[in-house]
Order: C-alpha cells, then sequence, then structure tokens
C-alpha cells in the first residue's frame, strides 16, 4: 500500500488563493461593466430592483463591487501568497463582505444566477481563513 502524504495547510493556502483569484476576476470584471454601463445592460441587469436604494443607476454598486470586492480579493490573494500574517483574515474579510453584498442583493429582489456562485465563493472564504489562521 501506498501513502500519500498531502500537506493540509498547503492544500488550504492554494484552495483560498484559487477561490480568491476566481472572486477577483469575477468581481473586477462585473464591477467595471457596471461603470462602464450603469443601466446594467452589459451584465443584463435592469434598474427597477434599484428603486428601493437611493441611486438611479449601477455606478455606486459597480464601484463597490470592482474595488470593495473584486480588489479587496486581489490584496487578500497577494497578503496570503506573500504568506503575509493577516492574509487569511484579510480574506475571510472578503468573505463577509462578499456575504454582506449578497443579502443586499437578496432584500432588493436580486436574484441571479451567479447569487448560488457568489454564495459557496463568501462561505467558502470565511471557512478556509478560519482553518488557515488556527
Amino acid at each position: 500500500m501506498f501513502e500519500i502524504a498531502i500537506d493540509r495547510s498547503r492544500l488550504r493556502r492554494w484552495a483560498l488563493l484559487a477561490v480568491l483569484a476566481q472572486l477577483s476576476v469575477r468581481a473586477l470584471a462585473g464591477g467595471i461593466a457596471l461603470v462602464v454601463d450603469p443601466t446594467g445592460g452589459i451584465v443584463g441587469r435592469s434598474t427597477a430592483g434599484l428603486a428601493a436604494l437611493p441611486i438611479a443607476d449601477f455606478r455606486l454598486p459597480g464601484l463597490v463591487l470592482a474595488v470593495g470586492i473584486g480588489g479587496g480579493a486581489l490584496l487578500a490573494g497577494v497578503a496570503v501568497w506573500r504568506r503575509h500574517p493577516r492574509g487569511s483574515w484579510a480574506a475571510g474579510a472578503v468573505g463577509v463582505g462578499l456575504l454582506a453584498w449578497i443579502g443586499l442583493e437578496l432584500a432588493i429582489g436580486y436574484g441571479g444566477p451567479t447569487i448560488a456562485l457568489n454564495l459557496a465563493t463568501g462561505l467558502a472564504l470565511v471557512a478556509l481563513a478560519l482553518a488557515e489562521s488556527r
């Protein structure tokens, strides 16, 4: 019988980096698309769902998505990559921010096709960050 030694810490770190990388790419692309076309046309969204909020278009949500979530995921990924002592904390904070973003989307009635992926991503970030910080 062969035994394969698996370094769980290394595996968790790579998983955390993969989750942060895909989130960064998706959030930056989506956020930039919303800033470029604040009507939501590029991403197939309508501004009708924004009626409950004090904003008329997607420019501000696009900036929050690109800078806050996409940029945050990118910076957290760099911190994890460089083994910064607060890297896993930063990744967990991005996960919590993403979960809050999803909560806001659901509260205003936005249930798009990315909700499940974003929920899984946010939960994975929090779980991996907690496991990595131990």
